[in-house]
């Protein structure tokens, strides 16, 4: 007698709709992807129990005809794809044509859909999967699907459901994502005849998400955009200080579509991480647009997943668009810029030859309060360890000086031109062609920053340097500014790309004692600057912790 066996179509169904309908949130999911994609302007969601009683989504979208509405109920019946060719670019919500069949087979359903164009609708009501009504009723244009008793056939199932409570949530969860990627559809949700979300259509993101997140919320998000390599960027990110303690509020969109990708999650947070606890997390909602054709959507029968032809890209795409939000003046609120350009740090007296500044400047600027706190000390010569009420601060500084004479000079340049020093015996540069040609392409910007050349061609002769670079070898300097020339970075401007250069090689470095009286005044002056958590290469300067966190860990309750 063989051992193997057809499962009956029946028992095929519930297994395929485990795969589909894992919660009543999922259901609901599904039902507002299909109005969606059926171009809804409108969308109420009516839930009982979370979902777990009743889940009825209308919709104002194009309806189904009604010769259409028996097969759509049927596994792998849809309107969405036509052919193989169809799978490669996929730019709709759904096409797998399983949702609707997977959740009639798992509940007692009623669909009632009229097309438009159309006098009268249809109705067609079973459970388990089976049509047991079928009558043409009068209905509105667009299409109403009521499940009832979610997983009543299904026990094993229908025991892991969670409080209603706990089911709503998942659910608001879920359309909450939806209606942030589809600002322009007005959504609303009640449960138990009450009102638990209204998303009236917005025509900007930050209108819909003052009406899911709260207007004092909306006011503060930072615009995020950035285009590049294909891969367009768009949405809104929270400043530092506008945290949560969960994950919940990072959403993230790919054409049109909210999923789940843990790498491009981990960009999003990377870009924070210098500026924010580990406990922390930030409010984000990015919408990723990209070919359809460098996204595979066909990943897992939820379609939470996806998978891109390019992904380093993309994450670092994400990674820079948020990076460039968080690095725009006065993201962190109440920390003012100096006026670094009335510095007595560097001045050029009457022979036009500057003297060598102290290592972090004059006197310190004034702050209204301390962003890092006080110092307490450093760290294997290389960081510096400052604390205010809630955290410990990490300043590499290095880095952090980077960004202090980096903004000092661009103050100066402002004012003029940056004070240099005039060598004793020019230099005559000996350079590779291809090293020629760089540092003839960079030539202004050095020589706005206080570096002199004379002549041109295979006889370039270097006679001054920046006042901050009088100790550096001269050959040696302009070798290095060739080196860091010669890969130029996308969108870098050419001044900022010399400032950085410069500020880099003038920066305390790695494994250099430092006075407490030089801390103080380095960390005083970070705080001072427009942009106080990045160098002006992009790399972090600060890392911290919460001492909520020490305090749970030592078991602290005070």
């Amino acid at each position: 007698m063989t051992r193997i066996r057809r499962l009956p179509d029946h028992l095929v169904n519930k297994i395929a709709a485990g795969e589909v309908v894992e919660r009543p949130a999922s259901a609901v999911k599904e039902l507002v992807e299909n109005a969606l994609d059926a171009a809804a302007g409108s969308i109420v969601v009516d839930l009982q129990d979370g979902g777990v009683a009743l889940s009825r989504v209308i919709d104002d979208g194009v309806g189904i005809e009604p010769e259409d509405l028996p097969l759509a109920l049927e596994r792998h019946a849809t309107s969405k794809l036509g052919g193989d060719e169809d799978l490669d670019a996929i730019a709709t919500l759904g096409f797998r044509g399983e949702a609707l069949a997977a959740i009639c087979a798992v509940s007692r359903f009623t669909v009632t859909s009229r097309a438009r164009g159309q006098a009268e609708g249809m109705r067609l009501a079973g459970e388990g999967g089976k049509v047991g009504q079928r009558l043409t009723v009068p209905a509105e244009p667009g299409t109403t699907v009521e499940v009832r008793d979610l997983f009543f056939n299904t026990p094993a199932r229908l025991k892991f459901l969670k409080s209603p409570a706990t089911e709503l949530a998942a659910s608001l969860r879920v359309l909450t994502h939806l209606a942030l990627a589809h600002p322009v559809v007005g959504l609303r949700v009640t449960n138990n005849g009450r009102a638990v979300l209204s998303a009236p259509a917005a025509k900007r993101l930050q209108e819909r998400a003052g009406a899911v997140w709260g207007w004092d919320v909306a006011d503060r998000l930072l615009a995020v955009d950035h285009a590049e390599h294909g891969v367009a960027i768009r949405g809104l990110a929270s400043p530092p200080d506008l945290t949560r303690g969960g994950r919940e509020e990072l959403v993230l969109v790919v054409n049109g579509r909210p999923v789940r990708d843990p790498a491009l999650t981990q960009a999003m947070l990377d870009a924070y991480r210098p500026l924010l606890p580990r406990d922390r997390f930030p409010r984000v909602v990015l919408a990723v647009a990209l070919p359809e054709t460098d996204v595979d959507v066909n990943v897992h029968p939820t379609k939470a997943w996806v998978r891109f032809r390019h992904p380093r890209l993309v994450a670092e795409m994400v990674a820079t668009a948020v990076q460039e939000a968080l690095r725009r003046p006065a993201v962190v609120p109440g920390v003012p810029v100096g006026d670094w350009g009335t510095e007595a740090s560097a001045t050029v007296p009457a022979s036009g030859v500057a003297e060598q500044p102290a290592l972090f400047g004059g006197a310190a600027p004034t702050e209204t309060r301390r962003l890092f706190g006080r110092v307490l000390g450093q760290v294997q010569d290389t960081f510096v360890v400052s604390a205010s009420d809630a955290e410990v601060f990490f300043l590499d500084q290095h880095v952090a000086h980077e960004r202090v004479i980096f903004e000092r000079l661009r103050a100066e340049l402002d004012a003029g031109k940056a004070p240099s020093q005039a060598l004793l015996f020019p230099e005559p540069l000996d350079l590779p062609p291809s090293a020629r040609a760089v540092l003839e392409q960079w030539r202004a910007p050095l020589e706005r920053l206080g570096f002199t050349f004379e002549g041109g061609g295979d006889a370039i002769v270097l006679s001054a340097v920046p006042a901050l670079l009088k100790g550096d070898e001269p050959k040696r300097l302009i070798e290095a500014a060739v080196d860091e020339f010669a890969g130029p970075k996308a969108g870098a401007p050419a001044l900022d790309r010399a400032l950085a250069f410069v500020a880099c090689r003038a920066a305390v470095k790695a494994n250099t004692p430092l006075a407490r009286e030089e801390m103080e005044q380095l960390v005083t002056e970070l705080g001072a600057t427009g942009t106080p958590y990045f160098c002006p290469h992009g790399r972090p300067i600060v890392s911290r912790v919460s001492l909520g966190d020490i305090r749970r860990e030592l078991k602290r309750s005070w």
